[in-house]
């Protein structure tokens, strides 16, 4: 049978790719848009297939390489913090200290010298004020010049007493007198020094009249001429002029207008001196304001033209109290305190003071006796030195046991660091004792303490 030589050659050409296959004539093209595509295609595809698992390989490299830096970084992180933990680690602890109101209802004597139980102190203030009126009268004036001085002792380290009247003579013969009796300290001696003792007071001129006005001055003391070592050793000196001696004919205010300015000066006087006592307190010192005794001054009155100048001058005294010396008399008297359990008073200047026996106006007493009274706070001390050695070491399971041994702590707040630490350091440096505030937990309800 004769060869198909159509058939034989279909079969060679279906051997060949259809890329190979040339297009007909008649067929139209594609557009290079489309050419571009398949192009994209087949050479996008053919790679994604020879290099996915390379790409693959290289991300797990990555990813275990990542990881392993975040787990070197966590561990560098929670050694930092250790390490800063351990550097910083310590314990503060917080005492509030026993309390309890007391009601105070007790008389003290508080007195001048070393032996005494409650240490007095005095301190004097001299405050003066002015203000003008109307010299719209005409009147007879017979003044007595005064001023003040002040007389020393160093005669004897005994007080000396001088009795009222006493005469002060200046070196031109003018005469001046004490109007009340008056005790000056004795003298002291501070290594090879001797300080003499030394008292404050007015003096008015013995004879009304102007010549009695003068300037700062020394005086002796007349009286004490047939003893020759007293009358050395005792002399004055004037604190301030003599002022306001006068006799004959001025003009004046009247009666009325001058006893007006004169209390309203008093009034201003006392403000004065009631603000300035606040902050003339000695330090461990307490003042209450019924220990400040006020005196005024005889009034002078100097008239210019158809004016006359008023002028009033107060001398204050005031007496304080030691405060640890007070403090210790009423933790005895209301048998607050034992001797290893002392305690204290933060609120002790709330209490009323009253005099039982005020000190003559104008005169310095050494002892005064006086009433206190009033609601307060005790609070009890501890031994902050004592406390820290008992804890340095210990266990904080054991911190319950060491305050039995400090019965005036009512309770404690601790924090230790780090948090897992178990016991209170060994250094006394890393153990701070700290004190909360005993008026805030008085004042606390049951259910907040």
């Amino acid at each position: 049978m004769p060869k198909n030589i159509l058939h034989d050659i279909m079969t060679n050409e279906e051997k060949r790719t259809i890329r190979r296959v040339p297009l007909p004539k008649t067929r139209p093209t594609k557009t290079p848009l489309q050419d571009d595509f398949v192009i994209y295609q087949e050479a996008d595809s053919e790679p994604e297939d020879e290099e996915a698992p390379m790409q693959a390989k290289e991300e797990g490299d990555s990813n275990v390489s990542r990881g392993v830096l975040w787990g070197a970084a966590f561990m560098f992180l929670v050694l930092l913090g250790f390490a800063v933990a351990t550097g910083l680690s310590g314990a503060t602890i917080t005492v509030t200290r026993k309390t309890a109101l007391v009601e105070v209802n007790h008389e003290f004597v508080a007195s001048k010298g070393n032996t005494a139980k409650i240490a007095l102190q005095t301190m004097t203030l001299t405050e003066s004020t002015e203000t003008v009126i109307p010299a719209d009268t005409t009147k007879k004036v017979t003044e007595r010049a005064s001023g003040r001085i002040i007389i020393y002792n160093n005669y004897s380290e005994k007080p000396q007493r001088l009795v009222k009247h006493t005469r002060f003579s200046n070196p031109e013969g003018l005469v001046y007198r004490i109007s009340e009796s008056v005790i000056v300290p004795g003298f002291r001696k501070v290594g090879d020094k001797m300080i003499p003792g030394s008292l404050e007071t007015a003096v008015w001129a013995d004879s009304p009249g102007e010549d009695y006005n003068i300037g700062l001055s020394d005086f002796t003391i007349p009286g004490f001429k047939n003893d020759s070592a007293r009358y050395t050793a005792f002399f004055a000196r004037s604190k301030s002029p003599m002022q306001g001696g006068f006799d004959g004919v001025q003009r004046a205010p009247s009666d009325d207008a001058l006893a007006a300015a004169s209390q309203k000066l008093r009034n201003e006087l006392a403000v004065k001196v009631r603000e300035r006592s606040a902050y003339a307190v000695s330090e461990g010192f307490i003042f209450y304001d019924d220990a400040l005794l006020v005196a005024y001054n005889q009034p002078t009155l100097k008239v210019d033209g158809a004016d006359a100048i008023v002028k009033e001058t107060a001398v204050a005294t005031m007496y304080l109290i030691s405060e640890a010396d007070l403090e210790k008399a009423i933790a005895e008297n209301l048998q607050l305190a034992a001797k290893d359990l002392p305690v204290d008073f933060p609120d002790l200047r709330s209490l009323r003071l009253s005099l039982n026996e005020k000190p003559t106006v104008g005169k310095v007493a050494d002892t005064v006796r006086f009433k206190l009274t009033g609601a307060i706070r005790a609070v009890w001390q501890f031994d902050r030195d004592k406390l820290s050695e008992s804890l340095l070491g210990k266990q904080k399971s054991e911190l319950a046991s060491v305050l039995f041994a400090f019965p005036t702590i009512e309770k404690v707040h601790l924090v230790v660091r780090p948090f897992w630490q178990r016991s209170f350091p060994t250094d006394p440096l890393k153990l701070k004792i700290e004190e909360a505030d005993s008026e805030a937990y008085a004042a606390a309800t049951p259910e907040e303490k």
